[in-house]
């Protein structure tokens, strides 16, 4: 699920977005993981 999310993300935005925003970011990048498995059919945390 986490391959989707960082596929969804670099899509949406740019190549190797996913990532940088993972380093740069994680808090946010995580909540928002969260946000995307709840929303697309994954377990909650």
């Amino acid at each position: 699920m986490l391959e989707a999310f960082k596929e969804f993300l670099d899509k949406m935005y740019y190549e190797g977005y996913a990532n940088e925003f993972e380093d740069d970011n994680p808090t946010a990048f995580y909540s928002q993981y969260r946000e995307f498995k709840i929303n697309h059919g994954g377990l909650p945390l």
